[in-house]
């Protein structure tokens, strides 16, 4: 009686079995490798995502390259230290004029206090000797 491996019901499970083992590997390398489709859709991804780092480090730089350096800021603080002096000096000179308007004013309000005590009249005949209308015309 010989006995063929392949013809009993527990190799045929055998058989199975190692056809299962193989399908799973296969399922597993599956995970493990990637298609060349998803591939190439990865690196387009990847090279667009490139770019638009590049495109903002170029913008970046361009725009360190326009900011001010320490000497023009020293410039510049130089330059408001002068403006600051320029305007205080230029306070001190309105607050000089401010009380000299002050003066003026105070030597016009009172010559309309004299003008309001001089009586009607003699408005008149001052505006008529002096060739000065009512109206304010001359004649």
């Amino acid at each position: 009686m010989t006995m063929d491996i392949f013809s009993s019901s527990g190799a045929s499970l055998l058989v199975l079995g190692v056809q299962g083992l193989f399908a799973w590997a296969l399922w597993s390398l599956r995970r493990a490798f990637v298609r060349q489709d998803e591939y190439l859709l990865h690196l387009q991804r990847d090279t667009r995502r490139e770019a638009a780092a590049c495109r903002r480090i170029s913008a970046l730089e361009e725009t360190l390259r326009l900011t001010p350096g320490n000497a023009d800021l020293a410039g510049l603080h130089n330059e408001l230290s002068t403006l600051r002096g320029e305007i205080q000096a230029l306070n001190i000179r309105i607050s000089g004029l401010d009380r000299l308007l002050e003066r003026l004013e105070h030597g016009l309000e009172r010559q309309e206090d004299r003008l309001h005590l001089i009586p009607p009249a003699r408005q008149g005949a001052f505006l008529r000797k002096s060739g000065i209308g009512a109206d304010g015309e001359n004649h």
